[in-house]
């Protein structure tokens, strides 16, 4: 593999304790790790699999305005896409501060956001991984969610030329996925889960083969209905792959139950499922409920 190092300013300020932290909790073995001082994980590049590798940011006031990453490439001409994700993983596009002007005044979230002001949307950088991801942590916990994921990678991913780390697979493909359709005995093995939820992924596996695109081919909108079309794919699932995917600023997973009891608990009334009150900033404003309930728990 082709290695190099890539450095990459930041716009201060950069929260990336909280980077760290949300990464953390949804790493998926085989395909990702990530420890005190590094987090890796493997990508579908355009001439063959790449492993990511990026720094853990130092305080701003020793380091500032810098992240740190090294990528192994198949061919050093996906270099620039690898940056790219990088850059979506950090949310490294966004300037700060318009999500502080958009929020920083909201009656009860706005206290959070100027507590936080570097908080990120962190993207991701598969649309089809995303979207089976999300699939598997419906109506589980993040633990759960994370060991379905990595029993799904080790089953049907490809394994890495040469592993780096722990990192040995990339993501599967939809195909790969697809074709567990065809073997009862490897799907329910694979796939240990209510058989709505297995439907949905193999469903979901077909979608993307006959060219459902979650990869940018089209609008965040254009997305979000092809989703929900899939049986056992809801809005939550659809929301989700619009912030992680898609990176759009003012989606929300107005189902979710953190989220839920998060806003109710800070102000006092129910929570408005659609979220419109953070609008256009829906997705930051999800982070700063999920990093308070996070740091917290509920309020």
């Amino acid at each position: 593999m082709h290695i190099t190092t890539i450095e990459l300013p930041t716009a201060s300020p950069f929260d990336g304790e909280a980077l760290w932290a949300y990464l953390a909790a949804r790493t998926v073995a085989g395909v990702e790790d990530i420890d005190g001082a590094r987090y890796r994980r493997a990508v579908h590049l355009a001439h063959g699999p790449g492993v990511l590798e990026l720094r853990r940011p130092e305080p701003e006031a020793t380091a500032p305005g810098v992240l740190r990453a090294t990528v192994r490439l198949s061919v050093p001409a996906d270099r620039a896409q690898a940056e790219s994700i990088v850059r979506r993983t950090a949310d490294l596009d966004r300037d700060p501060t318009d999500v502080l002007e958009g929020l920083g005044a909201h009656p009860w979230l706005g206290p959070l956001v100027r507590a936080r002001p570097g908080l990120r949307a962190p993207q991701h950088p598969g649309g089809f991984e995303v979207a089976v991801r999300a699939v598997l942590a419906q109506q589980v916990s993040l633990t759960a969610a994370r060991t379905h994921a990595a029993r799904l990678v080790t089953a049907t991913g490809t394994r890495l030329p040469t592993p780096v780390g722990t990192v040995t697979h990339v993501f599967p493909t939809p195909a790969q996925v697809a074709a567990l359709g065809t073997d009862d005995t490897a799907q329910e093995s694979v796939l240990a889960m209510p058989a709505g939820r297995r439907r949905a992924v193999l469903a979901l596996s077909r979608a993307v083969l006959e060219g459902m695109d979650l990869d940018g081919g089209i609008s965040a909108d254009e997305a979000e209905a092809a989703l929900l079309a899939v049986p056992g794919i809801g809005p939550w699932t659809a929301q989700y792959v619009r912030m992680r995917a898609f990176g759009d600023p003012d989606a929300y997973c107005g189902t979710d139950l953190v989220l839920r009891r998060t806003a109710v608990g800070l102000s006092g009334a129910p929570a408005d499922p659609r979220g419109t009150e953070f609008a256009p900033w829906r997705t930051y404003a999800a982070h700063h409920l999920w990093r308070h309930a996070q740091l917290e728990g509920p309020a």
